[in-house]
């Protein structure tokens, strides 16, 4: 069974709350070299010593994705050991889950801003973006920090350890909400993807990683919920209830899909309103499936 207990807890916590401190900082040094950049680019300057320190946002772009990627498990570890959801939790994952998104945008519209640069094109309307996801960025660091500060205090007053939930049920819980967020999120970019396509060429790789991307938070929670579960049967992974509501959901969930996918293939495959859209269907799928089965799940979960 994987070993949990409070000094992990602790030791998690411990780890975002630098981690967050250290991220910030870094925010602040991004912050300052963008105002150094934009007016020389704009401008079409020479970058000079400004390209060398440009070298290190580069670099930041690892070192977020891997505190993002332990600020989740926090906020798992959390939710197990406290066994309460409260809205402040809902808030860190949806920004966490956005930030986590942004830093592949960040890196994007760098690049994109490093061409358009080459090519002597404006690129204004790319750095408001870039401000957009800097602030993104600060606000769920600050909130991740500050409840990983305020934990470490409700660690060290807490006397003793509160037993695991039944079936881990806020792991469940929280993997619904992560689910739903996914795929909200991934369903608004396909949609807006699929129209952009009527104008621009939106790359077959593009699509693949943009998609990967967005769900990757969720396979990330499904993995972690698989490691709690490796050493026990398939049948005792869900109590009575939650299997209940997983089959009733996945079963709603095809009821609905298939009216939806036979629409959305006789749209794209007769030219009625998009031109381009051979490659979309699949990314609409997953993330319709996925989040009408979450919201699904949470709805009964949450209900009798």
């Amino acid at each position: 069974m994987f070993r949990f207990n409070k000094k992990i807890v602790r030791l998690f916590t411990f780890t975002t709350l630098i981690l967050g401190i250290i991220s910030l900082l870094w925010l602040i040094y991004d912050y300052v070299l963008y105002k150094q950049l934009k007016p020389v680019i704009l401008s079409f300057g020479e970058l000079g010593r400004l390209e060398v320190l440009a070298g290190f946002v580069w670099l930041s772009f690892l070192f977020m994705f891997m505190v993002h990627v332990i600020a989740g498990i926090t906020v798992l570890l959390h939710l197990r050991y406290f066994r309460k959801i409260r809205p402040i939790n809902i808030v860190i994952v949806i920004l966490g889950i956005t930030s986590f998104l942004a830093v592949f945008s960040d890196w994007a519209i760098l690049g994109d801003i490093g061409k358009e640069f080459e090519m002597g094109w404006d690129t204004s309307g790319e750095w408001t973006i870039l401000y957009i996801l800097l602030g993104i960025h600060a606000v769920f660091l600050l909130l991740m920090t500050g409840m990983s500060a305020g934990t470490l205090r409700r660690l060290k007053e807490s006397a003793t350890e509160k037993p695991r939930g039944q079936k881990e049920e806020m792991v469940f819980t929280v993997e619904q909400y992560v689910g739903l967020i996914c795929g909200f999120i991934g369903l608004v970019w396909t949609v807006f993807a699929l129209v952009l396509s009527q104008r621009f060429e939106v790359s077959y790789y593009h699509m693949l990683f943009t998609s990967i991307m967005i769900i990757l938070p969720y396979g990330l929670v499904v993995l972690y919920w698989f490691f709690l579960k490796i050493n026990e049967k398939i049948g005792e992974w869900y109590d009575e209830k939650q299997s209940r509501d997983v089959y009733r959901a996945g079963f709603i969930t095809l009821v609905i899909t298939i009216p939806v996918m036979l629409v959305l293939f006789l749209v794209i495959h007769n030219d009625a309103l998009f031109i381009r859209g051979h490659y979309f269907w699949f990314p609409f799928l997953i993330f319709t499936s996925l989040s009408v089965f979450s919201l699904l799940t949470l709805i009964y979960y949450r209900g009798t």
